[in-house]
């Protein structure tokens, strides 16, 4: 459409205003749609048959895949509703052509085993991101307003402003000198008014902005060659800054998201043996399921079994859903829960709210039993069940095979230390320092636990440990003059806060406790005896 510096520039921000959203997940069809409509309807290639054809089948996959399908005739409308106005004025001999279009599409959108019904669960997506939305939406990243805290914080956006400002800026200046397509202006508009209802649908104002951008640059910034050798200059650096970021691994580090290489499903964060563990036990009946695992359950036991909740919170009853949401922060509520819809097991991520909200009060419940955790979640059945497998002693069981990846050590960690699996959650926070990967974090737990256990002697080799790695850890300097002191060495307490407070002078704990122990060695000191 235009020079090609300014295409990679256009592409460089549109990729980049994009990358939050292109996973392995049903709407990079609508991404991947809204493109190829956008194209075809610019390019003018929907008059033919075999165009019809491969519009009305994109249209129907597209209502098999994901709810906003409705996008595709809402841009064939902006085409069809602009040569209607021209066709009252003068006459157009596109609107024939464009009517059958919609018509296709139209039905292309019923092609589906829900039929019409499929617009419904389009309309809840679209509230889904209104601020009339149930509690439990707003709740959500990706839910979060497009021009709220959470989404200026994310580099995305500052790329989905630039093309935002561009376009407003071209859209002006077109207007002003009436060289303007009305249709893709109205695609845009339609777009970008979505873009700002909810941080997700900034790509699909992304993804037409550029394009349209390109039109109207094409028109008004006709590039020589040496202004387009500067241009591409400045695209090439300023994309190779950018790109060392995330190249670099800075980003991921900063953001802490796990990484890895390969193909297939991720091994972390799914409990992938539980699947089998079910069937061998001939597990049945309703389970409760922390909501960030309905999916996994749905996948592997759907249409048998299901889980009492999944992520899809925009079909669910409002009530209902807040209902479950809440039940287990509350004893009587969740028993009440527990008893209307008979559940029998309890799947719950090591991470998840309802895990957090649980997991301290079912150990010593009698009417629960856990038989199967893994690095990623645990299950837990009735005991009045039949066919109960062996219940799993945390006192003295075995860690899950060593993972390969920090990831399920961290997410564990936050299993067995809400049961109280005091042995278990040293082991395993061992497994973590190997990694490498906030060793000090690691080791400061470490010490922590073995004082709590009144393992004084392994905490303290622990703590020498993590001076010697990390010489500049206060917190250790503060542990080890605590166990000095419980050892009566005074003195080497005092020594080690003197090196805590050289460190850090205004650090609020190292002064209160050298200020104990100054007040012990002055106690001291005067009740000594004089030497004769």
């Amino acid at each position: 459409w235009t020079a090609e510096p300014l295409i990679s520039i256009l592409l460089f921000l549109a990729a980049m205003a994009s990358s939050e959203r292109f996973l392995p997940r049903p709407e990079i069809v609508t991404f991947l749609m809204i493109c190829l409509f956008y194209l075809r309807l610019q390019e003018g290639r929907y008059r033919s048959f075999r165009d019809l054809l491969l519009l009305g089948t994109m249209q129907a996959l597209w209502a098999n895949c994901h709810g906003l399908f409705v996008l595709g005739p809402f841009m064939a409308g902006c085409y069809w509703a602009m040569a209607a106005v021209r066709s009252l004025r003068q006459g157009d001999v596109h609107l024939p052509a464009l009517s059958r279009l919609v018509g296709i599409l139209l039905l292309a959108t019923m092609l589906t085993p829900f039929g019409h019904q499929g617009w419904k669960y389009a309309l809840l997506l679209f509230t889904e991101v209104n601020p009339a939305s149930m509690l439990a939406l707003k709740s959500v990243g990706e839910l979060s307003p497009t021009f709220g805290a959470a989404a200026m914080s994310a580099p995305a956006f500052w790329f989905f402003a630039i093309l935002l400002t561009l376009t407003i800026a071209a859209v002006v200046v077109a207007a002003a000198h009436r060289k303007i397509s009305p249709e893709r202006l109205l695609i845009v508009a339609g777009l970008g008014a979505l873009a700002v209802t909810g941080r997700r649908n900034m790509v699909l104002f992304v993804l037409v902005a550029a394009p349209f951008l390109a039109e109207q640059m094409q028109l008004r910034l006709p590039l020589r060659s040496r202004a387009a050798r500067i241009a591409a200059l400045a695209s090439a650096l300023i994309m190779l800054i950018v790109s060392w970021f995330p190249l670099s691994g800075r980003y991921y580090l900063m953001m802490d998201i796990p990484s890895r290489f390969g193909w297939g499903v991720t091994p972390s964060f799914f409990p992938h043996g539980l699947p089998f563990f079910l069937e061998r036990i001939g597990f049945k009946g309703q389970i409760f399921n922390s909501n960030t695992v309905g999916g996994f359950y749905l996948y592997h036991f759907y249409p048998q079994q299901l889980p009492l909740t999944d992520g899809r919170w925009e079909i669910y009853d409002r009530r209902v859903l807040d209902s479950i949401q809440s039940a287990p922060g509350d004893p009587a509520t969740w028993q009440q829960l527990v008893s209307t819809y008979d559940i029998r097991g309890l799947l719950l991520q090591h991470t998840s709210s309802e895990a957090l909200m649980l997991l301290p009060r079912l150990p010593g419940d009698p009417r629960w039993r856990l038989v199967y955790y893994d690095n990623a979640a645990s299950f837990w059945m009735r005991s009045d069940s039949s066919g109960l497998p062996p219940a799993i002693d945390l006192a003295t069981g075995e860690l899950p095979l060593q993972p390969a990846r920090v990831d399920d050590c961290l997410m564990l960690d936050v299993f067995l230390r809400n049961v109280g699996a005091d042995d278990l959650h040293i082991r395993n926070l061992e497994r973590i320092v190997t990694f490498g990967w906030k060793t000090d974090w690691a080791l400061m737990q470490i010490g922590a636990a073995q004082i709590r256990l009144g393992r004084l002697m392994a905490a303290e080799r622990t703590y020498r440990r993590l001076n010697h790695d990390f010489p500049k850890n206060i917190k250790a300097l503060n542990e080890l003059a605590f166990l000095a002191f419980r050892r009566g060495n005074l003195t080497g307490a005092e020594s080690l806060l003197r090196q805590a407070l050289e460190l850090a002078p205004h650090d609020q704990q190292s002064r209160e406790n050298y200020q104990r122990i100054r007040a012990a060695l002055n106690r001291t000191n005067t009740s000594a005896p004089a030497r004769k």
